[in-house]
């Protein structure tokens, strides 16, 4: 798949190495560097081998021996990460974002039928605040990036309503990183799936490739990806942290 080529490059642009380092037989530890740099938290990439492994200057002198020896179930596994970042400071360590597998879909692997439940839509400010608001907190998981300058793709229930919105944010000129925000009390309807094949399809017509990023625990949003054939390339770990 061509668009597998174009993420490895994607990936590698972070961790400031080649596309072929980013699968290495035991994990990869660096201080930030290349687009990471300025990081304050940890990122963590495993893309089917051992894991690459990005920290804070201070926090690889001080743990980046150790977590040469982590592997991809370790970083997977919230309560080990957070037992073996121990003898930071208090309240250094915040919350760990992940594992969220990582997606991606081509012309071939997708299944876009579901497509024609949606439609791209004016950035009508009414309807898309009705949402927001409808969403509350949820907005800032799959919503927060649905602004005015992106391409919008919703979806309406049979009481013409907007009930999911799609968009996608084009990264490197490649690829097109698509958010989705469902009304809570309609969800499970096919609505969001809808909303997330309409932006794919127009993301392919735009030249770019689709992926779909999503927390692990989030069973419903891995449905939508698996529904529509993305292909899972790895999964990326944040570990959200307090600057030194």
């Amino acid at each position: 798949m061509q668009g597998l080529a174009i993420a490895d490059e994607w990936w590698a642009q972070d961790f400031g190495c080649a596309p072929g380092e980013l699968r290495p037989a035991r994990a990869q530890v660096q201080a930030h560097t290349a687009r990471l740099t300025g990081s304050s938290g940890i990122w963590i990439l495993a893309a089917g081998g051992a894991p690459l492994v990005s920290m804070p200057a201070d926090v690889f002198v001080s743990h980046g021996e150790r977590a040469k020896f982590w592997t991809s179930a370790l970083v997977s596994d919230e309560a080990r990460l957070l037992q073996e970042l121990s003898g930071l400071a208090v309240g250094r360590v915040g919350k760990v974002i992940g594992p969220a597998p990582i997606h991606y879909g081509s012309a071939a692997s997708l299944d876009l039928r579901d497509a024609v439940g949606a439609s791209h839509i004016a950035p009508e400010a009414a309807i898309v605040s009705e949402l927001r608001d409808a969403c509350g907190e949820a907005w800032n998981d799959g919503g927060s990036e649905l602004s005015e300058d992106v391409p919008l793709f919703g979806a309406f229930d049979e009481a013409n309503r907007l009930t999911a919105l799609a968009s996608y944010k084009v990264w490197n000129g490649t690829i097109a990183h698509i958010y989705v925000i469902t009304h809570p009390e309609r969800r499970g309807r096919g609505f969001g799936r809808a909303a997330v094949a309409h932006a794919a399809e127009h993301a392919l017509g735009a030249g770019l490739v689709p992926q779909y990023r999503t927390l692990q625990t989030n069973t419903s949003a891995m449905a939508v990806a698996k529904r529509l054939g993305f292909v899972e390339y790895g999964f990326s770990v944040y570990v959200r942290m307090q600057p030194a």
